[in-house]
Protein backbone atom coordinates (compact mmCIF):
# COMPACT_ATOMS: atom_id res chain seq x y z
CA UNK A 1 0.00 0.00 0.00
CA UNK A 2 1.19 3.40 -1.06
CA UNK A 3 1.14 6.67 1.39
CA UNK A 4 0.61 10.00 0.34
CA UNK A 5 1.75 12.60 2.13
CA UNK A 6 -0.14 15.38 1.05
CA UNK A 7 -2.31 18.06 2.67
CA UNK A 8 -5.65 16.91 3.70
CA UNK A 9 -8.57 17.84 0.96
CA UNK A 10 -12.20 17.12 0.60
CA UNK A 11 -13.16 14.07 -1.06
CA UNK A 12 -13.29 14.63 -4.41
CA UNK A 13 -11.40 17.58 -4.48
CA UNK A 14 -7.50 16.97 -5.38
CA UNK A 15 -4.97 18.21 -3.07
CA UNK A 16 -2.63 20.98 -4.66
CA UNK A 17 -0.19 18.83 -4.27
CA UNK A 18 -0.93 15.59 -5.52
CA UNK A 19 -0.58 17.00 -9.11
CA UNK A 20 -3.73 15.65 -10.29
CA UNK A 21 -7.34 17.48 -10.98
CA UNK A 22 -8.43 19.31 -14.28
CA UNK A 23 -6.11 22.63 -12.93
CA UNK A 24 -2.88 21.41 -13.24
CA UNK A 25 -3.64 19.76 -16.69
CA UNK A 26 -4.59 23.20 -17.88
CA UNK A 27 -1.68 24.46 -16.86
CA UNK A 28 0.94 22.17 -17.98
CA UNK A 29 3.57 23.60 -20.03
CA UNK A 30 2.93 27.20 -19.10
CA UNK A 31 5.74 27.65 -17.21
CA UNK A 32 8.02 27.11 -20.47
CA UNK A 33 5.64 29.61 -22.40
CA UNK A 34 6.85 32.07 -19.60
CA UNK A 35 10.19 31.34 -19.76
CA UNK A 36 10.12 31.44 -23.65
CA UNK A 37 8.76 35.33 -23.28
CA UNK A 38 10.72 36.55 -20.33
CA UNK A 39 14.23 35.00 -20.68
CA UNK A 40 15.16 36.74 -23.81
CA UNK A 41 13.60 39.92 -22.63
CA UNK A 42 15.88 39.89 -19.59
CA UNK A 43 18.66 39.05 -21.78
CA UNK A 44 17.88 41.95 -23.99
CA UNK A 45 18.12 44.61 -21.01
CA UNK A 46 21.55 42.90 -19.50
CA UNK A 47 22.64 43.53 -22.94
CA UNK A 48 22.02 46.90 -23.47
CA UNK A 49 22.91 47.71 -19.64
CA UNK A 50 26.18 46.27 -20.95
CA UNK A 51 26.51 48.17 -24.36
CA UNK A 52 25.48 51.65 -22.02
CA UNK A 53 28.05 50.33 -19.39
CA UNK A 54 31.09 49.99 -22.50
CA UNK A 55 30.03 53.42 -23.95
CA UNK A 56 29.88 54.82 -20.87
CA UNK A 57 33.38 53.78 -19.94
CA UNK A 58 34.74 54.92 -23.19
CA UNK A 59 33.53 58.11 -23.14
CA UNK A 60 34.73 58.85 -19.53
CA UNK A 61 37.88 57.45 -20.11
CA UNK A 62 38.39 59.87 -23.64
CA UNK A 63 37.14 62.87 -21.26
CA UNK A 64 39.81 62.30 -18.86
CA UNK A 65 42.44 61.96 -21.47
CA UNK A 66 41.42 64.99 -23.02
CA UNK A 67 41.20 66.91 -20.03
CA UNK A 68 44.89 65.42 -19.49
CA UNK A 69 46.36 66.31 -22.37
CA UNK A 70 44.61 70.19 -22.23
CA UNK A 71 46.72 70.78 -19.26
CA UNK A 72 49.87 69.15 -20.85
CA UNK A 73 49.88 70.91 -23.57
CA UNK A 74 49.89 73.99 -21.86
CA UNK A 75 53.39 72.81 -20.38
CA UNK A 76 55.01 72.80 -23.77
CA UNK A 77 57.27 75.36 -25.52
CA UNK A 78 56.33 74.88 -28.83
CA UNK A 79 52.73 74.14 -30.89
CA UNK A 80 54.45 70.82 -32.19
CA UNK A 81 55.86 69.96 -28.76
CA UNK A 82 51.74 70.49 -27.64
CA UNK A 83 50.47 68.32 -29.74
CA UNK A 84 52.93 65.07 -29.61
CA UNK A 85 52.13 65.48 -25.84
CA UNK A 86 48.71 65.85 -26.19
CA UNK A 87 48.59 62.94 -28.97
CA UNK A 88 50.85 60.51 -26.01
CA UNK A 89 48.48 61.37 -22.81
CA UNK A 90 45.46 60.68 -24.71
CA UNK A 91 46.88 57.62 -26.25
CA UNK A 92 47.64 56.36 -22.81
CA UNK A 93 44.40 57.66 -20.98
CA UNK A 94 42.42 54.95 -23.85
CA UNK A 95 44.68 52.01 -23.23
CA UNK A 96 41.82 49.51 -21.69
CA UNK A 97 39.34 51.29 -24.12
CA UNK A 98 38.27 48.64 -27.32
CA UNK A 99 41.88 48.42 -30.17
CA UNK A 100 38.83 49.89 -32.66
CA UNK A 101 38.97 53.28 -30.76
CA UNK A 102 42.65 53.38 -29.94
CA UNK A 103 43.65 53.05 -33.77
CA UNK A 104 41.07 55.30 -34.95
CA UNK A 105 41.88 58.32 -32.18
CA UNK A 106 42.68 62.16 -33.89
CA UNK A 107 43.47 64.85 -31.50
CA UNK A 108 43.30 68.47 -32.25
CA UNK A 109 44.81 71.25 -30.70
CA UNK A 110 43.19 74.51 -31.53
CA UNK A 111 45.86 77.09 -33.40
CA UNK A 112 45.88 79.92 -30.77
CA UNK A 113 48.79 78.52 -28.95
CA UNK A 114 50.19 82.53 -27.69
CA UNK A 115 51.32 82.96 -23.92
CA UNK A 116 47.52 84.00 -22.10
CA UNK A 117 45.71 82.25 -24.43
CA UNK A 118 43.45 79.56 -23.78
CA UNK A 119 44.26 76.37 -25.77
CA UNK A 120 41.43 73.75 -26.89
CA UNK A 121 42.16 70.32 -27.08
CA UNK A 122 39.56 68.02 -28.87
CA UNK A 123 39.93 64.35 -28.82
CA UNK A 124 37.59 61.85 -30.93
CA UNK A 125 37.55 57.90 -31.62
CA UNK A 126 35.32 55.24 -33.35
CA UNK A 127 34.70 52.23 -31.75
CA UNK A 128 32.44 49.23 -32.75
CA UNK A 129 29.75 47.95 -30.40
CA UNK A 130 28.90 45.55 -32.41
CA UNK A 131 31.69 42.50 -31.29
CA UNK A 132 29.61 42.73 -27.52
CA UNK A 133 27.10 40.36 -29.03
CA UNK A 134 24.18 42.20 -28.52
CA UNK A 135 21.64 41.16 -31.86
CA UNK A 136 21.04 44.16 -33.37
CA UNK A 137 23.31 46.68 -32.34
CA UNK A 138 24.46 49.53 -34.36
CA UNK A 139 27.98 49.17 -35.96
CA UNK A 140 30.05 51.79 -34.27
CA UNK A 141 29.93 54.26 -31.97
CA UNK A 142 32.35 58.12 -32.26
CA UNK A 143 32.60 59.89 -29.09
CA UNK A 144 33.94 63.50 -29.00
CA UNK A 145 35.53 65.12 -25.95
CA UNK A 146 37.11 68.98 -25.70
CA UNK A 147 38.85 71.03 -23.24
CA UNK A 148 40.24 74.15 -22.27
CA UNK A 149 43.03 75.29 -21.07
CA UNK A 150 44.79 78.27 -19.64
CA UNK A 151 48.46 79.08 -21.18
CA UNK A 152 50.33 80.95 -18.34
CA UNK A 153 50.65 84.44 -19.78
CA UNK A 154 53.92 84.99 -18.15
CA UNK A 155 55.33 81.43 -19.86
CA UNK A 156 57.65 81.81 -22.99
CA UNK A 157 57.09 80.60 -26.09
CA UNK A 158 58.99 79.75 -29.16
Amino acid sequence: MRVRYAAWAPPGIPSPWSGGGRAASRERGSLAVEMTIIIPSILLIFGLIFAYGRAAQVNGMLESGTRDAARTATVARSYTEAQDRARAVVADALQATPASCRNSLSVSISDNFRAGEPITVTARCTYSISDIGLPGAPGSITPSSSFTSMLDPNRGIQ
